[in-house]
């Protein structure tokens, strides 16, 4: 039974002391033996959920106290480089909440640590593994319905105002909500991504969110896939926040509509009664069962999976560092107005790394 140390415990670390981390300590796949947040008051629900004698407010005599084989780290995207690169000092594995971080130079500076120590290092994203996300995708993919030809979702949130996370990180609405759906659209693709193109603002009554508020992105896929994508921040109305998206996937004979947690078929063999307006089509239920382990569940057992000798989990590092060079590219392409090829600006960042590295030898 793997050993596992938690790093961050406000926020979305919540989710992992209430709900992530017991289920799968209950089910026999690790064990608990530490929550460690430099924030005491952070560390009362590790109490309330995991017990006292687990709380730590500094992460070297965490470690140094625990020995963990792996840090789950769920601090604030500003920390994730420092509190990762200090858990593979130590040989931790590692298995970070996205963004793996928010700048490209960091990035390689993660998988470069990783490699160095020969340590497994994981991604959550988490929003692809969801329930409905997967039943979406293994429609898709079922051939039921012939080739897929384009995607299109639809993400509308209303938040007044940054948070204190939020506040510490650039570009907060493609680093911390979109790098989700460019991960999540890919795997719907069947393909990676060839190119983006995206539109980014912020309207007057949202000027404090850095790097934008709303964004329209166009994806083209290795395969010829497109994706539209609309994400919005500062919207009057959440009509389409998390978990609730709309998706749309168009296929050569149907049209697959996921809206919220709702998965809907409509044939093009279905005769439209009235011209011009769709038929009754039906429901498509969705998989397996709401007991069975999704989201942050699934990709901790992966990665205990991969750690014990089985199959590398597909939100790897090495994986997820696409994910987000298409934030990096979504990002150039605002600032460029053209469209960015997420493959050829990795090497272009890349190139600079090492360059930089041979200079400080």
């Amino acid at each position: 039974m793997k050993k596992v140390l938690l790093a961050g415990c406000g926020g979305w670390g919540e989710q992992w002391i209430k709900y992530t981390l017991p289920r799968c300590e209950r089910d026999g796949l690790i064990r608990v033996v530490g929550a460690m947040d430099i924030v005491p008051a952070h560390l009362e629900l590790v109490k309330k959920n995991l017990g006292e004698n687990r709380c730590y407010t500094d992460l070297r005599a965490a470690i140094e106290q625990t020995k963990p084989d792996l840090c789950v780290i769920a601090a604030p995207p500003a920390a994730h480089e420092a509190v990762a690169m200090t858990a593979m000092e130590y040989g931790c594995h590692v298995l970070s909440e996205k963004p793996v971080t928010d700048n490209p130079q960091s990035l390689f500076r993660l998988l470069k640590k990783a490699e160095e120590k020969g340590v497994k290092y994981g991604v959550t994203m988490t929003h692809q593994f969801k329930r409905h996300i997967s039943t979406l995708r293994q429609e898709i993919f079922s051939g039921k319905y012939g080739s897929l030809d384009y995607l299109s979702c639809q993400v509308t949130i209303r938040q007044a105002k940054m948070s204190e996370r939020q506040n510490k990180l650039e570009h907060v609405m493609l680093n911390e909500a979109s790098i989700h759906h460019f991960s999540l659209l890919e795997s719907l693709s069947g393909s990676q991504c060839g190119s983006i193109y995206t539109d980014v603002w912020s309207p007057e009554h949202a000027k404090d969110m850095r790097g934008g508020a709303q964004s329209l992105s166009v994806l083209k896929y290795v395969n010829g896939v497109r994706a539209g994508y609309e994400m919005s921040m500062a919207s009057a109305s959440s009509q389409h926040s998390w978990g609730n998206e709309l998706i749309r996937a168009e296929l050569e004979k149907a049209v697959l509509i996921l809206d919220g947690y709702r998965l809907h078929c409509y044939l093009k063999s279905e005769k439209e009664p009235i011209p011009d307006l769709p038929g009754e089509g039906f429901g498509i239920p969705l998989i397996g069962s709401a007991d069975d382990r999704w989201g942050n569940e699934k990709l901790l057992e992966q990665f205990v999976g991969w750690l014990e000798g089985g199959a590398a989990m597909d939100t790897r590092l090495e994986n997820a560092a696409r994910a987000q060079m298409m934030v990096f590219a979504a990002i150039e392409s605002g600032r460029r107005g053209i469209p960015v090829n997420p493959g050829r600006l990795m090497e272009e960042y890349r190139k600079e790394f090492l360059k930089k590295g041979a200079e400080n030898r």
